[in-house]
């Protein structure tokens, strides 16, 4: 049973993009690992609230540093 977990930020998807995501990663699937598999693959699309997303040491979506500023103090 192959599962694909795709995440993304919250909002970053369309409504109704979601089937047409599912539908193509299946398809993908079938198409390496064998028309077989199409049936027992699973796609999970999961949205994250940006503020639980992190990049380069900061949830996305806060404002980035300034160059050579020192890092913010966590409380």
């Amino acid at each position: 049973m192959p599962l694909v977990q795709i995440q993304l930020l919250e909002g970053r998807i369309a409504p109704g993009v979601e089937s047409r995501l599912i539908e193509e990663c299946t398809r993908a699937v079938a198409r390496v690992l064998g028309e077989e598999v199409r049936e027992s693959t699973w796609v999970v699309v999961q949205p994250v609230p940006a503020h639980r997303w992190g990049v380069g040491g900061r949830p996305c979506g806060a404002p980035a540093a300034a160059p050579g500023a020192p890092p913010a103090e966590h409380a």
